[in-house]
């Protein structure tokens, strides 16, 4: 029994010295790839120049090499580097290395200054993360110094011009397009005077006035047809309604020219608080667009008589305060007498 206990006990020990030197091997394994990846990467950042003179331009180059499963976040570049203006960024570029195991991104950033002296341009952080790593790695870039250099200006001597003017004489050959131009605008002024002299007047045509379709009229026709339609019959509610109150609106507009159909209902009830209309003819209209707006905004259902009294009006509305014509006269006296607005 003791045999037996001291083999099984020393199978045991051997089975763990196995597992630890697997996951031994195991650690080693993840961290030379690790490592492979970390060699794989780098950044760079450089500069096409380190002296400029004031308003003069340069380039600014960052660049990250990785492999091509990771994940590389560039720099976030401001307005301004210290006192250096950024004037322009280009796209950030990917170009495939290794048969497409390494991805190399490239951005170029144009800047310029303003102000001279030497001026610090601070390393750049890019932040790569290696797949399958659960944590992100920070690259930084060399740092630059940059001069910016004035123009030497001698305050001793005078200011002058560079080169001093050119005398250039002045030739027939530039003169001959003005020459020209002279000259026809000279015909064309003769050939519109000769124009105007032979001219003779036509006389004028007598434009026949077309009788326009009194407002009344028009308005009778759209009230007949939305009646014919049936439309609240079949629970058109809305439809019909809107026809009702768009008709009367253009017949006020047609009739007294005011711009009823672009007015709330209270604003055109407002132009005849002033007797333009008498007592009877105002309330029949207040009723039309009243009820017409109580369905097209709030929704509401008016019943059978509801709807054929807002008709009714609607004819008695025009009836009350069309314009009085001739077909209104009978032997001097009025067919219809009913009141009217002037």
């Amino acid at each position: 029994m003791m045999e037996m206990y001291r083999l099984s006990t020393r199978y045991y020990a051997e089975m763990e010295r196995s597992f630890r030197q697997l996951v031994f091997c195991f650690i080693l394994l993840l961290y030379g790839m690790n490592a492979t990846a970390q060699s794989q990467t780098r950044v760079t950042a450089s500069i096409d120049t380190t002296v400029i003179r004031i308003g003069e331009q340069f380039h600014l180059n960052l660049s990250a090499t990785a492999p091509a499963d990771a994940h590389i976040t560039f720099p976030a570049i401001a307005d301004s580097i210290r006192k250096l203006d950024v004037v322009q960024r280009s796209a950030i570029d990917t170009t495939r290395l290794q048969d497409g195991k390494l991805t190399t991104l490239h951005q170029s950033i144009t800047l310029t200054g303003f102000d001279s002296g030497f001026f610090v341009i601070e390393p750049f952080t890019f932040i790569i993360q290696q797949k399958g790593s659960a944590t992100a790695d920070s690259f930084l870039t060399e740092a630059f110094l940059m001069q910016i250099q004035t123009i030497p200006v001698d305050t001793t001597k005078e200011i002058k011009d560079i080169k001093p003017p050119i005398d250039v004489p002045f030739t027939f050959k530039e003169a001959l397009p003005y020459i020209i131009g002279g000259v026809v605008i000279a015909v064309l002024v003769w050939l519109l005077i000769r124009w105007l002299k032979k001219r003779k007047r036509k006389p004028e045509e007598k434009v026949k006035k077309i009788p326009v379709r009194p407002a009344h009229e028009i308005a009778i026709e759209s009230l007949e047809n939305i009646r014919e339609q049936k439309l609240w019959q079949q629970g058109f509610y809305k439809e019909y309604h809107s026809g009702v109150s768009d008709t009367i609106r253009a017949y006020i507009e047609n009739r007294f020219s005011i711009t009823a159909m672009e007015m709330p209902s209270d604003d055109t009830l407002s132009h005849f608080r002033n007797n333009l209309i008498n007592q009877e003819a105002y309330e029949k209209l207040r009723y039309i667009l009243q009820l017409a707006d109580m369905v097209k905004f709030a929704k509401g259902i008016p019943v059978g008589t509801e709807n054929e009294l807002s008709m009714q009006h609607a004819f008695d509305f025009i009836a009350l305060t069309k314009q009085v014509t001739k077909e209104d006269f009978n032997n001097g006296e009025l067919t219809e007498k009913k009141e009217v607005a002037q």
